[in-house]
């Protein structure tokens, strides 16, 4: 991917740009945003400038450098996952320390991606900055995190900081749909409202489970439609198992609510539960229905108690 293809976030693909058509390129980088926001993405670009061989633009994306950091195999891009353990560790930071003074392999610059890094102690922190203070020449630092401020002061002043932010739900749908060719638009835009344009949320909802939330989704939709409210109590308490796994059924149960809302006026094509809930429930109900999804989704975006969300949501669709 090139910079310019990057979603969204304007104004830190402009200021990168300039940066990177310019002899002072920052030795390290903060970028900093939600999960789902694109930080390892960009983190990536900015290597693949770093060991790009194009005379011209960088990245090109086609030249040899350009081709390993795709492949996730050169040599001068190393990749510190913060997630695993140890990796954040005193010594693992000296090591990437000592290795930072060996000339790159084959490429104009040596990136050190360190991603991941809200546990990182002060004190490994600390190991980091006395590199940073005193950087090699051709090596760049790239740290991702979900919030600067979770990072030393010191670390902080002595890198550029980038903040991402999730781009609008109708850039992101757009954004994906090369990636879900068999999802419509509406499906998309639909998802990518309830994640608030947040790409990494939508693909983690379609890609994890997809058809056991659609299931668990249709069979509450069922429920309401009955009115059976001992059923659907049953049926929300599995929301409580993770907050990603109830976003993904609220997500396929706004779905499913769309579908009804079509079949209502009569548009054909719809699903059978769709069907019944047009026989059964009046439009209004239905319309009313989705609004309290919407709502409840918006809901579990907040710090809510999953124990009580689901007879909190039980209750809701049952009003």
């Amino acid at each position: 991917m090139k910079l310019e293809e990057f979603v969204a976030n304007e104004t830190v693909k402009y200021e990168l740009s300039r940066a990177m058509q310019s002899d002072a390129f920052p030795h390290a980088l903060i970028i900093d945003g939600a999960r789902g926001t694109g930080k390892k993405t960009l983190a990536g670009i900015i290597a693949q400038f770093c060991v790009c061989l194009s005379d011209g633009e960088k990245p090109c994306g086609k030249c040899a450098g350009c081709l390993k950091a795709i492949h996730n195999s050169h040599p001068d891009i190393d990749i510190t996952d913060g997630t695993k353990p140890g990796a954040l560790s005193i010594e693992a930071v000296r090591k990437i320390r000592s290795d930072a003074f060996i000339k790159p392999n084959e490429a104009p610059k040596k990136a050190y991606l360190i991603l991941d890094c809200d546990k990182m102690l002060p004190a490994a922190q600390n190991a980091l900055l006395k590199i940073l203070e005193e950087p090699p020449a051709n090596v760049v630092f790239v740290i991702t995190v979900s919030s600067a401020n979770i990072l030393l002061q010191t670390v902080r002043s002595r890198t550029r900081i980038y903040t991402l932010y999730p781009p609008l739900p109708e850039q992101c749908a757009d954004y994906l749909q090369d990636k879900f060719p068999e999802k419509s638009f509406d499906e998309l835009l639909s998802a990518a409202k309830l994640s608030d344009g947040n790409i990494g949320e939508v693909i983690r909802a379609f890609e994890n489970g997809s058809e056991e939330t659609m299931l668990l989704a249709q069979d509450m939709m069922d429920a309401v439609i009955r009115r059976k409210e001992y059923e659907l109590l049953i049926l929300t308490s599995r929301l409580s198992s993770s907050r990603e796994f109830a976003s993904a059924v609220l997500r396929d149960l706004l779905e499913i609510s769309g579908e009804c809302i079509r079949a209502s006026v009569g548009i054909e094509g719809t699903s059978d539960i769709a069907v019944k809930a047009a026989e059964k429930l009046s439009p209004k109900k239905i319309y009313k229905i989705s609004e309290n999804i919407e709502k409840a989704a918006n809901v579990l975006k907040s710090n809510v108690n999953l124990n009580f969300f689901g007879t909190w949501l039980c209750s809701l669709l049952m009003s």
